[in-house]
């Protein structure tokens, strides 16, 4: 387990400034109903805790031949702790996810330019549908994390 002050720390842009009271999770694309959940809402939701490792896609990026784009990280871009959420199953099935749907883009609240590129753009993931057991950490436990917001839209 990673001491709170150790546990690494990556983000793309500047945190955004959110509260519990602007905080909104929508959640739209190949759904029956879209639905907007407000933090609250989420609360309500049965959650699961699950110790899990975080590793940054970077770590050790400094060491690869030849070198690539990104934060050069040296080692220690890893840390595991306790983290609480709602699966994403649980989220997806109270808006309807449809037949024909692939992959699920994740959508953060922060945002901001990147140095390759001559635009502004938020961060983003996507995830296979067939991976939807995975949980989405909304609550860490054992770490202080900023809020943010995420916009799931399913393709």
């Amino acid at each position: 387990m990673v001491n709170n002050n150790l546990f690494y720390k990556r983000n793309h842009f500047n945190y955004p400034a959110l509260s519990y009271s602007n905080y909104w999770l929508p959640i739209n694309g190949i759904v029956s109903t879209p639905i907007l959940l407000s933090m609250e809402d989420i609360l309500q939701l049965p959650s699961k805790t699950i110790l899990a490792v975080l590793e940054c896609s970077g770590d050790k990026r400094n060491l690869f031949e030849p070198k690539v784009f990104g934060e050069q990280w040296e080692k220690g871009a890893i840390s595991q702790g306790y983290w609480k959420g709602v699966p994403l199953r649980t989220l997806l099935e109270l808006s309807g996810i449809r037949e024909g749907s692939k992959e699920i883009v994740v959508e953060g609240y922060d945002f901001g330019e990147r140095t390759d590129l001559n635009e502004v753009f938020t961060y983003a993931r996507s995830l296979p549908k067939r991976r939807l057991s995975i949980l989405i950490p909304l609550l860490p436990m054992n770490i202080i994390t900023s809020q943010f917001r995420l916009n799931m839209v399913i393709h």
